[in-house]
C-alpha cells in the first residue's frame, strides 16, 4: 500500500493555519513579535517532544523554514526509528512517519543520511527515503539562506521575511520554493513585486530543468489576480520559449477573465 502525502512540502493555508494555532498556543507573544532561531527550535522541540496528532502539519512547514539544528532532527530520527515498522498497520501513522522521512531531508543534515538509505529497500517508505536523499543536498545550502535573520526586515513576519530571502537568491529552484509559499499561503504585496521581477528576467527560459520553478512564479502571481501583473502575464504568454511556462501564463489569464481582477 502507498502511502499518499503532499511532496511538495505545501499543504496549504489550511496546514499553515493549524500550525500557527499550535505555535501560538506555545508561545503567543513571541510568535506575535518574531521569533528568534532558538525560539523556534524550541517551540518545534516541544512540538515533536508531545501530542503525534500535531506532528505532520508541523513537519510539512520544514521545506520553508530553514532550520537544520540536530536537537530538534534527533528527535524526529528516533521517533522515525521507533515508530516506522509499527506504523505499517496504520494509515494515519504511516503518514506521520513518511513525514519524519521527508523532514530528515529538509534537515540539510548528512548525519540522517544513514538512517534514510537504510529505507530505501523498503517498499512502504522508499519513495520518501528516495526524496528525502535528494533533498538533503539541496537544504544543506539552502536552510542557511532562508533562515538568514541579518537580512530579515522588522516591517514583515518571519515567513515573509523567509520567502523574501529565497526571492534574494540567484537559485532557482530555491525561488520555486518560495513560488509555491506565495501560491499558497502568503500573497504580500512585496512578495508579489519580487515574483513579477523574477517573472520577467526568466519567463525567456529554455532549461526544462528551471522551467517548473518559472511556471511556480507566474502561477503565485497570477494567483493573486492583481490587475497590475496583467500585462506581464500577457507578455509571458507571448514570448515564453518553454510551453509550459506559456500554458501556465494562459490559464492564470484565463483565471483573470473569468473571475476578474483585485
Amino acid at each position: 500500500m502507498r502511502v499518499k502525502i503532499n511532496t511538495d512540502h505545501h499543504r496549504g493555508h489550511i496546514g499553515m493555519k493549524i500550525l500557527i494555532a499550535v505555535l501560538a498556543a506555545l508561545t503567543v507573544s513571541n510568535y506575535a513579535r518574531g521569533a528568534t532561531l532558538e525560539e523556534d527550535l524550541a517551540r518545534y522541540v516541544q512540538i515533536f517532544n508531545g501530542d503525534k496528532n500535531l506532528h505532520s502539519d508541523a513537519a510539512d512547514t520544514f521545506g520553508w523554514m530553514g532550520l537544520s539544528d540536530p536537537r530538534l532532527f534527533d528527535i524526529i530520527e528516533r521517533r522515525l526509528l521507533e515508530e516506522y515498522q509499527a506504523a505499517r498497520n496504520d494509515r494515519q501513522d504511516k503518514n506521520r512517519v513518511a513525514r519524519y522521512i521527508r523532514a530528515l531531508g529538509f534537515s540539510g543534515q548528512t548525519k540522517y543520511r544513514p538512517t534514510l538509505t537504510k529505507l530505501l529497500p523498503d517498499t512502504i517508505y522508499q519513495r520518501f527515503a528516495a526524496a528525502a536523499l535528494e533533498d538533503q543536498p539541496l537544504y544543506e545550502k539552502w536552510n542557511p539562506i532562508i533562515s538568514n535573520r541579518a537580512s530579515f526586515d522588522p516591517k514583515y513576519s518571519d515567513d515573509v521575511n523567509r520567502v523574501m530571502n529565497m526571492l534574494r537568491s540567484d537559485d532557482l529552484m530555491l525561488k520555486r520554493v518560495a513560488a509555491k509559499r506565495v501560491f499558497f499561503a502568503n500573497q504580500d504585496d512585496m512578495l508579489l513585486e519580487m515574483l513579477a521581477k523574477d517573472v520577467r528576467a526568466n519567463y525567456a527560459i529554455t532549461d526544462p530543468k528551471l522551467s517548473d520553478a518559472v511556471a511556480w512564479m507566474v502561477k503565485a502571481l497570477g494567483n493573486a489576480r492583481k490587475e497590475q501583473y496583467k500585462p506581464l502575464l500577457q507578455e509571458v504568454l507571448a514570448k515564453a520559449k518553454d510551453r509550459g511556462v506559456a500554458r501556465h501564463a494562459k490559464a492564470v489569464l484565463d483565471e483573470y477573465a473569468r473571475k476578474g481582477s483585485q
